[in-house]
């Protein structure tokens, strides 16, 4: 795979260099943060999760709102996710070409 001609690097003509695997590295490990964020706050809003016993019409929207806001967080993980594999690929093709 060449990275050349994709817009990802300052200078086309002269292809990836150390600099730009550094970039890389760094960008995969805010994505790493990222993720790790996202999936603590998924963990925190399941054990807030509504039991069957709520009776309230605001507890009821409130157990609603905690269910939308896991499945939110779950499609958050899975972007953030595949954002990491295009890193981790994109730092693989870079090293292939230094």
């Amino acid at each position: 795979m060449t990275l050349t001609g994709l817009g990802l690097f300052p200078d086309e003509d002269a292809g990836p260099g150390p600099a730009d695997l550094a970039r890389l590295r760094q960008q995969r490990s805010l994505l790493t943060g990222l993720r790790d964020e996202v999936e603590a706050a998924g963990r925190r809003v399941a054990t807030q999760e509504a039991d069957g016993t709520w009776r309230s019409a605001a507890q009821r929207a409130y157990g609603r709102r905690l269910t939308e806001l896991a499945g939110e967080l779950q499609g958050v993980w899975r972007a953030v996710d595949d954002a990491l594999s295009a890193a981790d690929a994109a730092i693989d093709a870079v090293k292939a070409e230094l």
